[in-house]
């Protein structure tokens, strides 16, 4: 569990948010002090307010990324009103407000997109939007093949830790963060939870510059945003599929291998509202995320297997790899068997079992005289559910849960045996919760408490399962 208190304009705790910050001017270029600063979600109507301080600067943080409006007031000038604009993930936006002398009956109107060059901090990254997750066709729909857009980023080392290399940092080096809290396996720093692709908001891939509340990781951070409710009720449906119907057989393959992949899901948010009991527009709402793959794909594997002879312990025709005859000695007269075959007197009954299991030869003209085939599955569901709520103009409230179990087998196990019997089989399960209580004490003072708990299991089992 994290607690971190927040004070003073430059101070934020790790959060998947953004911030506002500014100066109110007048038209000599002198500062005002004391400006009633309203800054608007416009899909859930929620607020948070702030005022400039003794030198006219302001700063509204934790405002999670979507559209905002923006109103700043004081007593004996106009309004000021910026109409929308729109906040991406841990992203600090400059709006400096040039107050006019005039009645407050009065407004200025701006609709104008503000400038998002970062003029606050050093970090570097890429922030990649929901448009981008949406339109951007992905294999096997994993949103984090994104990051691989962002400059300086490469994927890990063959079995190495991690998940990505970033500016020639070790691929270990890297750190996952969702909704503002840990979601970094410790034994590999993988990421423990990767939540369902139409759940995603945003994500922004932090490279270098960023501050000590990323800490502990030399590469950089994925920190991702997911979805929430809003006044709007909104759902989506999807599948997607492959079929080898659709395919050809592959070159080195006896027969095709079996292909049937669908990918299907649906998501579903906005405010909690039960009719005559309960309506939670401007105040609760919900999120829920579902996503299935359902997958038989063939594996494909060449190897060596004892020709039918040899197994009686005619050695006769045993050659090498440069198709040299190979002698076979007895250990214990310390001389080549006769005729190069063994005595069915000197086999062992339990390599004659196993002999069983052997199948014969089914490829010619190479080394390797057998190819098998087998038919791999993965079986898993993802899910992703959270609520916001909030309790009043300066506490809100967010519960999380996201888990996937998944199962999976595999016929053809090569760092076992080339037999499509010998395989292995994998029940995994991912695991990451969350609350988050959130608290404006004062325009300068904030509290923000976390509490997180996440697993992930692991239970090979071999072989059959």
């Amino acid at each position: 569990m994290a607690v971190f208190v927040a004070v003073g304009a430059s101070v934020y705790a790790q959060a998947p948010s953004a911030s506002v910050v500014g100066r109110v001017t007048d038209a000599t270029g002198a500062v005002i002090p004391g400006v009633a600063i309203k800054i608007a979600n416009l899909d859930t109507g929620i607020a948070q307010r702030g005022t400039s301080n003794e030198i006219g600067d302001f700063t509204i943080p934790y405002l999670s990324p979507g559209r905002y409006s923006l109103e700043a007031t004081l007593t004996g000038f106009r309004s000021y009103k910026h109409t929308e604009f729109t906040l991406a993930v841990d992203q600090v936006q400059r709006i400096d407000i040039p107050l006019e002398v005039g009645s407050a009956t009065e407004s200025v109107t701006v609709s104008d997109t503000p400038p998002t060059l970062n003029t606050e901090s050093g970090a570097r990254g890429e922030v990649t939007t929901n448009d981008e997750i949406a339109e951007m066709p992905l294999d096997g729909r994993n949103f984090s093949d994104l990051a691989y857009l962002t400059g300086g980023v490469v994927p890990k080392g063959d079995g190495g830790d991690g998940a990505y290399a970033v500016n020639g940092a070790r691929a270990d080096n890297f750190g996952f963060v969702i909704d503002g809290v840990e979601n970094t396996q410790k034994r590999n720093t993988g990421a423990m939870i990767n939540p369902p692709l139409e759940g995603v908001q945003e994500f922004k891939l932090i490279t270098s510059g960023f501050s000590a509340e990323y800490g502990r990781y030399a590469g950089g951070v994925l920190t991702v945003v997911t979805k929430s409710g809003a006044n709007r009720l909104r759902g989506s449906a999807y599948e997607f599929m492959r079929n080898d119907s659709l395919d050809a057989r592959g070159f080195f393959d006896v027969e095709k291998s079996k292909l049937r992949r669908n990918q299907f899901g649906a998501t579903v948010s906005g405010p909690v509202f039960i009719p005559k009991l309960y309506d939670g527009r401007n105040r609760t709402f919900f999120m829920v995320s579902w996503d299935s793959l359902r997958v038989i794909d063939g594996k494909t594997q060449r190897g060596i297997v004892p020709l039918p002879e040899m197994l009686k312990g005619d050695f006769s025709k045993a050659v090498s790899a440069f198709g040299r005859p190979i002698s076979l000695n007895d250990p214990l007269a310390k001389a080549p068997f006769p005729g190069n075959q063994i005595p069915a007197s000197r086999f062992d009954p339990v390599s004659v079992r196993l002999a069983a299991y052997y199948p014969q030869p089914n490829l010619a003209g190479s080394v390797s005289n057998f190819i098998a085939q087998g038919n791999g599955t993965t079986s898993n569901n993802n899910f992703g559910v959270k609520g916001d709520h909030q309790l009043s103009s300066n506490d809100r409230l967010t519960l999380s849960v996201f888990w996937k179990p998944n199962r999976s087998w595999d016929p053809v196990s090569s760092s076992r045996s080339p037999l499509p019997i010998f395989g292995s089989r994998n029940n995994t399960l991912d695991l990451l919760s969350y609350a988050r209580y959130l608290r404006t004490i004062s325009p300068s003072m904030f509290l923000d408490v976390k509490a997180s708990f996440s697993r992930k299991t692991n239970y090979q089992r071999w072989p059959y399962g």
